[in-house]
């Protein structure tokens, strides 16, 4: 079956079912023709975390100066050296841990982040700093990537700025729902239920598989309010919604009527992010490898990772414009021709062979 719907007459012949799988490889499809926006958010990331990266490198060299444990850590990793490092180090200089290696940072982030773990201040800055770039970033992506093909530069940012604002709306709300499971649904899963089931447990593999039970179930609430939030900037863009509460309506309505087959695109996205890191757990970089090695085996994982989440957003506009951006369905205010993503997009539709 096509990833989008067909020709103008099948269109207004009645609703149409956009395949899942359809429109989790239109896509990546899209993704893939779309390389200078994929080159160019890895070159943001990279030129983001630079500065962090000199910071922590300068004081790794005040610290070790010209002593033979400069020669030591020149070679691989001094577990005697970074425990002495990390006992007097402050702000982001403290990320400097054995977790950093290779797969052990994905796994180490993954587990404070189930774990509701607080971050050092410093580094929590950094973080909220890269979420405030993908927020910036994301209504432009999500503009290209409605539209199916090249825009100008200056087309783009525009589409970031206008976004940006309405994101930082959104933001409010998607963030207070967020806060409300970690502050909430976690303590009651992790410290009322699982203290009071396992209070008279003997085998310690029944603990651990139901405190890998809670952590599915919290996973599936982070996993829903996400979806909602996905579709929301999809909706945002695709119809230019000024409302980010009449968005995120609109959003809770569209899955609501579309539940499993939104589910399952979004499962088939985490999967695809999934396979990506089993891959980077068996080509991760060990202490001893080269450091030029490392660095260029890192930056893969990392256009592979960013290049799933643009799938992940792209695959997501797609299946609503195929189930709703059609000549049949009219959106407020009214698309301009052709300005409009919506618009566009059937304009491709029709001239597709």
């Amino acid at each position: 079956m096509p990833s989008s719907p067909g020709p103008a007459h099948a269109v207004q012949s009645g609703p149409v079912r956009t395949p899942v799988f359809g429109a989790f490889l239109e896509g990546w499809r899209r993704v893939f023709r779309a390389p200078v926006v994929v080159v160019s958010v890895l070159a943001a990331t990279f030129l983001f975390a630079l500065p962090m990266a000199v910071l922590v490198r300068g004081a790794i060299a005040g610290h070790l100066g010209s002593s033979l444990e400069a020669d030591a850590a020149a070679t691989g990793w001094n577990a005697g050296w970074a425990a002495e490092f990390e006992a007097q180090a402050g702000g982001l200089e403290r990320t400097f841990t054995f977790e950093i290696l290779g797969f052990g940072g994905t796994m180490a982030t993954l587990s404070r982040f189930l774990d509701h773990e607080s971050l050092n201040p410093a580094l929590a800055m950094a973080v909220a700093g890269y979420v405030a770039l993908w927020m910036f970033l994301s209504g432009g992506i999500l503009d290209r990537l409605a539209r199916g093909r090249p825009v100008r530069a200056g087309a783009f940012f525009s589409a970031c700025g206008t976004y940006f604002v309405r994101f930082l709306r959104l933001a409010v709300v998607v963030g207070a729902a967020y806060w409300a499971l970690f502050a909430w649904l976690h303590p009651f899963l992790f410290q009322t239920l699982y203290d009071r089931w396992t209070r008279d447990m003997t085998v310690e593999r029944e603990a651990a598989v139901l405190r890998g039970g809670l952590y599915l179930v919290f996973l599936i609430a982070l996993g829903f309010v996400s979806l909602i939030a996905d579709f929301a900037k999809v909706r945002a863009v695709v119809e230019d919604r000024r409302s980010m509460l009449s968005a995120l309506l609109a959003s809770l309505r569209f899955v609501r009527r579309r539940f499993f087959r939104t589910a399952g695109l979004y499962l088939l996205n985490v999967f695809a992010a999934i396979v990506i890191l089993r891959i980077w757990l068996s080509v991760a970089p060990s202490a001893t490898a080269a450091p030029w090695l490392a660095l260029l085996v890192a930056q893969l994982y990392l256009l592979c990772r960013l290049w799933a989440k643009l799938s992940f957003m792209a695959s997501e506009t797609v299946f609503f414009q195929g189930e709703l951006a059609h000549a049949q369905y009219t959106a407020a205010p009214e698309p301009l021709w052709p300005d409009s993503p919506s618009a566009e997009g059937i304009d491709n539709m029709v001239r597709r062979p």
